[in-house]
């Protein structure tokens, strides 16, 4: 099974969302993140998110095309929802939060992200990557673009919620989160057509 080049694009953007949110949970804590930092959650993100169209092609090679659309709606509406949940603002302390995940990898300096607290926080931050890689197939592109694309959306993406965390931390409290449930709602009905 593949998708469209767009499809893809779309739902990279859509599973970056949480890379922003913790961006933005570092801009908006004055935690400085070093180059290092985000090059390895790009990098484990955009593999984990190419491992996983991979591991979808052909998991989904073998069930009724009928059938995976379902399948990816589904998965694709309970990341969604999930992504509302966490996106919430009455759930500042749950554990299953970018915000949580975020402020429990970063033990050593409160004020530094290190390499290793990033190769943490990107593992955590890749299960949904993982999920929706493997109920959507494959794009319509060599793997190896497949990766170098999904690396590159999640280190723009990490360094704008960084970016958007100190300008907002200075201006604003509001919270953007909510925007990776949008995507990906949006995204779910598109696999139905």
């Amino acid at each position: 099974m593949t998708i469209s080049f767009q499809l893809f694009l779309f739902l990279t953007l859509a599973l970056s969302m949480d890379a922003f949110t913790a961006g933005l949970s570092y801009g908006t804590g004055n935690v400085h993140v070093p180059f290092f930092s985000t090059v390895i959650i790009a990098i484990i993100s955009g593999l984990m998110l190419t491992l996983s169209f991979l591991a979808g092609s052909v998991l989904m090679s073998f069930i009724p095309s009928g059938l995976t659309k379902i399948l990816s709606f589904s998965i694709l509406v309970l990341l969604a929802f999930y992504k509302l949940y966490d996106a919430h603002p009455q759930k500042k302390r749950a554990v299953f939060t970018t915000d949580a995940i975020s402020e429990k990898v970063n033990k050593k300096d409160k004020h530094v992200l290190s390499g290793s607290e990033a190769v943490l926080l990107a593992l955590a931050l890749s299960i949904d990557n993982i999920s929706a890689g493997i109920s959507t197939g494959i794009p319509t592109i060599p793997g190896p673009a497949v990766f170098l694309i999904t690396a590159l959306i999640h280190l723009i993406v990490i360094w704008c919620g960084i970016f958007a965390g100190t300008f907002l931390s200075r201006k604003t409290s509001h919270n953007f989160a909510w925007l990776g449930a949008a995507f990906l709602f949006l995204l779910a009905f598109l696999r139905l057509l």
